[in-house]
């Protein structure tokens, strides 16, 4: 069971980055000119994009602490 957990966290941090990437490409297309819109670095941080890569994080630290709690007993 382990083992969905950590495929989970690695999903969710790849969607992450992946996000925090190509905000970064849209800005620096932006202020080199080549497209038109708003500066700024996090934009697609900011919006809702972002509860998908935490839905898989969060899932995955759920599991986690469900199994130590489990192994616990």
């Amino acid at each position: 069971m382990k083992k969905y957990y950590l495929v989970s966290l690695t999903i969710g941090l790849l969607l992450l980055f992946t996000l925090q990437l190509l905000s970064y490409i849209n800005y620096l297309l932006i202020d080199q000119g080549i497209m038109n819109g708003i500066i700024d670095k996090n934009l697609l941080l900011k919006t809702p994009l972002i509860i998908i890569p935490l839905l898989f994080i969060a899932f995955s630290i759920i599991g986690f602490v469900m199994d130590y709690l489990n192994q616990q007993k």
